[in-house]
Order: structure tokens, then sequence, then C-alpha cells
């Protein structure tokens, strides 16, 4: 287990995915720390390669971390070195070469840790790649976001990019020691979940880590498996259900099975599974919201009554651990404004990682959180895709000052 610094803790919370090299305390002195999505983290867990690479790009020096989850299409993890600590880490991680690596998720937790292996030939090739610049020390500003660019644009000629230059970098490959999963415990007012990132059940996982994303906002009213009486019986109504006075979110969790398939899944076959889950999440919620507006009882898994706002249009979210952003989404897409056509409620397909973005710019607030899922919602009407990403909005200082939006 790994407790960030309080100024790397912010800039993680701050950034989807990062990697950091940092001076640690306790057993070792320096380690590697990943922040990436819950999928490509349990695809490293599983065994899928990763390499390191670093560039120059003036006296910029951009690090990232390439995760070989998908053939032919790999997971691209990258950021800036900006501060004094970053690059004597680095160095002594060059002179150990097997140094601790910790892994975070979307919700900034160290779910996974091992042990990272160099080869002395590839510490080697970086030492010298490295040798000859003095690198800017500061804050992140236009130069840097440059620099960035060139970084990604250069590691990856697929991605199209403006006006951006090819600069050096090198790669090199990377090994682990045997993973080793944290159990991590969330504890809410009413109930508590704990989830481990190579749990078998991978869908009861991301059940339960949307529970946790939600529990700050929602406090006393998330429940985990509500059900509603069908005549005589009881059914699960959706995976989670949170309100407040004023709406209600109905929340179906679809994970990509990782663990117990291949790690080495093309690309298109992911795709279409994942449209898939999506199609089935959204016939289930059409089925929950008109079930629920019938006026059937709603309790929670001990059989307490819930009484949530049937007046307001609900908001019936499919909860994926991971949006491709490839593939034709037509169908799912047309399926989703027909529900909304169907039950007059809006309907959303995000991940997790999204999900935690709308949390973070929402501040804890369960009317804003709404307020932010109704105006995402009127986007995906005007533009007609559900690949879309939420951020911050910039700060309104000039941009060359570095600051980073709150979270």
């Amino acid at each position: 287990m790994h407790i960030p610094s309080a100024r790397v803790y912010k800039e993680m919370r701050s950034e989807v995915a990062s990697i950091w090299f940092v001076p640690t305390v306790g057993n070792g002195d320096v380690a590697l720390l990943l922040k990436s999505t819950n999928a490509s983290l349990k695809a490293l867990v599983a065994g899928c390669p990763m390499s390191l690479i670093f560039g120059t790009q003036n006296n910029f020096l951009c690090a990232g971390a390439r995760i070989h989850d998908i053939p032919n299409h790999p997971l691209f993890v990258c950021g800036v070195e900006l501060h004094e600590e970053d690059v004597p880490a680095l160095n002594r991680i060059l002179d150990l070469r097997n140094v601790p690596i910790f892994l975070f998720n979307e919700l900034d937790v160290n779910v996974a840790w091992s042990n990272v292996m160099l080869a002395e030939a590839d510490a080697q090739k970086i030492r010298e790649f490295l040798s000859s610049s003095n690198f800017y020390i500061g804050p992140f500003n236009k130069a840097a976001s440059y620099a960035l660019d060139c970084f990604c644009y250069s590691t990856d000629r697929t991605q199209g990019a403006n006006g951006v230059a090819l600069i050096d970098f090198t790669e090199v490959p990377v090994t682990f020691e045997k993973w080793h999963a944290n159990h991590i415990s969330f504890i809410g007012v009413n109930d508590k979940q704990t989830v481990k990132i190579n749990d078998p059940n991978e869908g009861v996982v991301l059940e339960r880590a949307t529970w946790a994303s939600l529990e700050s906002v929602f406090p006393l009213t998330l429940h985990m498996s509500p059900q509603i009486k069908v005549g005589e019986k009881d059914r699960e109504l959706t995976d989670v259900l949170a309100f407040h006075e004023y709406g209600s979110f109905l929340i179906e969790a679809k994970d990509l099975s990782i663990l117990q398939s291949s790690i080495f899944r093309e690309q298109t076959r992911r795709t279409k599974g994942v449209q898939k889950q999506t199609k089935k999440a959204i016939t289930q919620l059409v089925g929950a919201a008109k079930a629920a507006k019938r006026g059937d009882s709603i309790t929670d898994k001990d059989g307490k009554s819930l009484s949530i706002n049937l007046e307001q249009p609900f908001h019936c979210i499919v909860l994926l651990s991971e949006l491709m952003y490839d593939g034709d989404w037509q169908e799912v897409e047309q399926q989703l404004m027909q529900a909304m056509v169907d039950t007059g409620d809006f309907f959303h397909v995000l991940d997790l990682q999204e999900l935690i973005t709308i949390l973070k710019c929402s501040g804890g607030d369960p009317k804003l959180f709404d307020y932010n899922l109704i105006d995402r919602c009127t986007r995906f009407a005007q533009s007609g895709t559900v690949l879309m990403r939420s951020r911050f909005a910039p700060p309104q200082e000039n941009d060359d000052t570095g600051s980073i939006p709150p979270s």
C-alpha cells in the first residue's frame, strides 16, 4: 500500500491517468506510481506486458507507460516531469532497476502493487538518452502542454495532431514480480463495500466501485441491489440506486471481463462485447423505470421501504468499466434515444472514468450532479453520439500559471 504525498495526490485527482516517479519512506526509497483505468490495471495484474517511454522536447522531459492490453491498440499513459524530485527519483530507479510499482484506479485508490524490473542495458539506454539535458522545473504551462502533445504524437503516429513536431524518444520493456491485490474497503453510513482488483466476480467489483464513488454524494439514499415487488415476487430493480428529493439515478453496471477471458482479445471483438452488454443494460433500465413508475413497492436489500421521486424523470445510467472509442455505435445510440422516448427519462452511457469526472465537477452536490447529467444528455441529443468526455472548465487565470482546475 502506498499513500501519495499531498502534491502527487492533488495531481492524481486532477488527472485521468498519468505516471509518477517519487521518493518514498519505509521499504525502498523510490517508487513508480501509475494511474489508469481499472480495465487496464486488471490487464497488468493478469500478465499483460508494459514498457516505459521517455521523450524530450526542448528542455521538457515527458514520461509514459505503454500497456499492451489489446493487440495493435496499446494504452498509452503519460505526463511531464515538472518537479525537483522527479528526475532524481527516476535516476535512483535506474540505479536500483528493481523498485515498487503501485497501481491507482479511477477512484484514486491503490488497488495493487508489485516490483517493476529493468534490465541493466535498458536502464543504461535511458541514462544515455537523458544525460545531455537540463530539464525544466516549474508549473504546467503552454510549452509543457505542447511538449506532451509532441510526445504523444511521436510515440503513436496513428493519432491525428495539428501543429506538433516529431521528437526523439526511447522505449524499454519492463517486467514485474508477483502482483499483490489490496483489499479496499469503503465504509458508508448504511453499508460498506470491499473491492479487490483480481476478484474473479468482475461485475460485482464494478458495482461496488460504483457504490463507493457515489457514497459521499448520497450517504443516506444509496443502495446496492434494491428490490421491487413484481406480482408476488421480489426482483432486483437495478444494480445501484441513488436518489435525492428532486430525482433518482438507476444504474446498471456492465464490466468488461478481463480476468475470465483472454487479455489479448482484438479491439473489434472487445468493442462488440461492450456494445452487446450496453444494449442489454438499456433494455433492463427501460423495464426498471417502467416498473418503478407503476408504483410497485421498492425496498432495500433488507426489505426496508424506499420512497423515490416518481414525478421527475429518472436518470438511467449504463455504467461500463471502459467505453470503447472505436466501432459503429449507431445501434446503441438509436436504442438510447428510443428508450428516452418510451419512458420520458434521461438515458446515459458512460464508464467509471466519466462518472468520476462528473462527480468531481459536481463538488459532492447531488443537485449539481443531477444538473450535469441533464446537460450531458442534452449534448448527446444534439450530437447523436455516446462517445463524449466531460472535463473541468479551464482556469480563469492566464494559462501560463499552470494552475490545476479544482477537483
